[in-house]
């Protein structure tokens, strides 16, 4: 399964286009230079763009190669260990998030305080796109872990694959 390159780079266009609020989840430039100061990083140029590049597009799950890729289309000089470097900065600093969707890449996405566990997501085998579910499905079933297992589950994962309805549609 793999991302369609020209729709990913098609969709990092439009959203730049469309001059997308990129302060989303709470984070305002102000607070963003703070909490980096915070946990003892500079808040520099190469990543602020980075961090941009995730807030302008939260439904992609980008991985440090497609944000790289990003750039050098743009022609914007950043390396992609810095790329790489600054996403690991990030996760310390609980702005964005691994996800493992199973296609051989690490992505991530932006870490959202108001959840209590990472969300879930549909992953279309067909054309690699992945839709989140925002409500957590599985809070009756771990009700019943504690109850019967006296196991508090602190986190979970969960992938459906299938089909997209564009997908679907085209069969």
């Amino acid at each position: 399964m793999k991302y369609n390159e020209l729709d990913l780079y098609y969709q990092f266009i439009n959203n730049a286009v469309q001059g997308v609020d990129t302060m989303k989840n709470e984070l305002e430039t102000s607070n963003i230079k703070e909490k980096f100061h915070q946990f003892g990083y500079k808040y520099t140029e190469q990543r602020r763009l980075i961090l941009n590049v995730l807030l302008e597009n939260p439904d992609l799950h980008l991985s440090s190669e497609d944000i790289y890729e990003y750039f050098k289309m743009k022609k914007i000089d950043i390396s992609q260990s810095t790329v790489y470097r600054t996403l690991i900065v990030l996760e310390k600093m609980k702005i964005v998030r691994k996800v493992n969707l199973d296609d051989g890449f690490t992505r991530y996405e932006l870490f959202s305080p108001d959840e209590d566990h990472a969300h879930h997501h549909l992953i279309c085998t067909e054309c690699g796109s992945i839709t989140d579910i925002k409500n957590d499905l599985l809070e009756d079933l771990e009700r019943q872990i504690l109850d019967d297992y006296d196991f508090e589950i602190k986190d979970h994962c969960l992938k459906f694959f299938g089909l997209c309805k564009k997908c679907r549609n085209q069969k």
